[in-house]
């Protein structure tokens, strides 16, 4: 539906209080056009329609079930905590209203008092698209059994890059989606993720390497208004990126080909303002069975001042409620968010009316609570069990997502710096956690070695390494890894040593062939090293870096014009990165 048929829509609404009797022509019908009908029509994602009085007499008194516990229409955040676009709530005058229709018995009323049915736009909502991007293929969606969640990777367009302002997302089949979000990812990984599937996409809630663009929330869910976009924001989109689409889907009772398109809407020029994907969460979730008020929290203060445009809240069944407030430097609280009982079902990303200003030094809070009580009609393990971090939905999570604006690039820069300090610490926090509950935990050994070794702490980062290989000594990656933290440390023969023996575990490590091959060149084992950095070069073509390394050899070997070749390839590699 577009803006200006809500607006007729609201501007028809009747007087809240009317002295006769309430009837659907004239005070029940504007209520359901303007805030039912965008789900409950004809092709919508509800499964039944309220655009005649027969359709709503004889749910009348579900209507005034849904409406008065506020179930329906579904909108979680809590008035007063937060002034969102697009809200979907009702005023208390209107649930007051769908009360008496019901408890009155439903009277149709006067025709000439009927409103016009709602219109909405055969196509897109924001006018054309300039560029219209789809799914490789329809999914076959069965007819029955659990919830799917499921990324479909969709490269990008050749071309020049896009400067995107609004994204539309259209499922062909909207009543099976739940809820759509949209990722990048500008590396490879997630279409090897793919390529591993027979089915289109790749199964799961973690989107591994795909993020949201340029800290942009973009999602979807049933009903959804798309509001034009922010003056001055856009997200990049590269030829040779992938976009990552995340679909929840419901089965119907009846076999499903699914496709969806996904509408870009492209601005003219790059933008004025760079948002940043501040993230709070945590993993730390170990909520035990019959629990029903574990409380997750986290918070963060901010190095630089910023402006909040948006707010994404994520937990699975088990949430029951979301706080997420700043407290600014003279210690006055500035709510972001309060929901008061979360429902997975109806998760959405909010974009704020206006931005709202954080001073520098504020300190924003989340405070999440679960339910893991047999009194959660929610819960899906009945009786309860203990529930851990992970990405099934019969797992917990506990994440929230902010789209901020900083003032300037410099203070862009520091705070992502700052951001990256923080989900370190974090990081490593957690992985101590579950070291000191699992001590045999060869993955948490390996990661808190991945961390140490990703900040230069290599002496750090030695001793869970060489732990997590005394668990799994088959671990080519680790001892990679290892290997690094060796010559990082002055221990190049002890590095070799673990090069060698990852390669004959994974002879296609090509990460392990360009780092002994470095290595090898350095100690004046020229043939050795050639033969190591040729095979990078095989197995990783898109790295400037190995044709450089491979220029070098080849130079010392006395091939100066493969050499010459290997060089200009790499400056290709580096202007043009694919």
């Amino acid at each position: 539906m577009n803006a200006a048929t809500l607006l007729l829509l609201a501007a028809a609404a009747a007087s809240p209080d009317p002295t006769g009797p309430v009837t659907f022509n004239e005070h029940v019908a504007p209520i359901l056009f303007a805030n039912c009908a965008p789900c409950h029509r004809p092709h919508g994602s509800a499964p039944f329609a309220l655009l005649g009085f027969e359709d709503a007499r004889k749910r009348a008194k579900q209507i005034a079930k849904v409406t008065r516990s506020r179930y329906m229409p579904p909108w979680l955040p809590l008035a007063g905590y937060g002034e969102f676009a697009g809200e979907r709530r009702l005023e208390d005058s209107e649930i007051a209203l769908l009360q008496r229709w019901a408890a009155e018995g439903p009277i149709e009323g006067d025709p000439a008092a009927l409103p016009p049915a709602p219109i909405w736009n055969s196509g897109w909502q924001l006018g054309e698209p300039d560029l219209v991007v789809k799914m490789p293929q329809a999914y076959s969606l069965p007819a029955g059994g659990a919830d799917v969640y499921r990324n479909f990777v969709i490269p990008a367009p050749a071309g020049p890059a896009r400067w995107v302002e609004a994204v539309e997302i259209v499922p062909s089949s909207p009543r099976v989606v739940h809820h759509a979000r949209l990722l990048v990812d500008r590396t490879p990984a997630s279409r090897q993720v793919d390529a591993l599937d027979a089915q289109p996409g790749f199964e799961g809630m973690e989107a591994g390497t795909a993020e949201s663009p340029d800290g942009i929330l973009v999602g979807w869910t049933p009903g959804k208004v798309s509001l034009p976009p922010v003056e001055g924001i856009a997200w990049r989109l590269d030829s040779g990126t992938d976009i990552v689409l995340q679909l929840h889907f419901v089965p119907s009772g009846k076999p499903e080909q699914v496709e969806v398109q996904i509408g870009l809407h492209c601005a003219a020029k790059p933008p004025a303002l760079h948002p940043v994907a501040l993230l709070l969460g945590s993993r730390s979730i170990d909520i035990p069975a019959g629990a029903n008020d574990y409380h997750i929290t986290d918070q963060y203060q901010l190095p630089v001042a910023v402006a909040a445009y948006g707010i994404y809240p994520h937990a699975h069944y088990l949430g029951r409620a979301m706080q997420v407030y700043a407290t600014l430097p003279d210690e006055s609280q500035r709510w972001l968010l309060r929901i008061g009982d979360w429902d997975f079902n109806w998760q959405d990303e909010y974009r704020y009316v206006k931005p709202v200003p954080l001073p520098r030094g504020s300190t924003l809070h989340m405070d999440y609570s679960y339910d893991n009580s047999p009194e959660n009609l929610r819960n899906p393990s009945l009786p309860p069990r203990r529930v851990t971090y992970g990405g099934r939905t019969t797992d917990e999570m506990a994440e929230l997502m902010l789209q901020v604006v900083p003032q300037n690039d410099r203070d862009r820069e520091l705070l992502l710096r700052d951001l990256e300090r923080h989900k370190v610490e974090k990081a490593i926090a957690y992985r101590k956690e579950r070291i000191a509950s699992d001590p045999r935990d060869h993955r948490s050994l390996a990661a808190l070695g991945a961390t140490y070794l990703h900040i230069g702490r290599t002496s750090e980062a030695i001793p869970y390494l060489e732990q997590s290989l005394r668990l799994a000594p088959g671990d080519a990656v680790v001892r990679n890894n290892l290997a690094f933290a060796l010559r990082a440390e002055g221990r190049p023969e002890e590095a070799i040593a673990q090069y060698r023996q990852a390669l004959e575990i994974d002879p296609q490590l090509g990460a392990a062939h360009y780092e002994l091959g470095k290595l090898l060149l350095s100690r004046g084992a020229a043939r050795d090293a050639l033969s190591h950095l040729d095979r990078a070069v095989q197995l990783e073509p898109a790295s400037a870096e190995a044709h450089a390394a491979l220029a070098e050899a080849l130079a010392r070997a006395g091939r100066k014009d493969e050499a010459a070749r290997e060089r200009e390839e790499a400056s290709r590699l580096d202007q043009h990165p694919p």
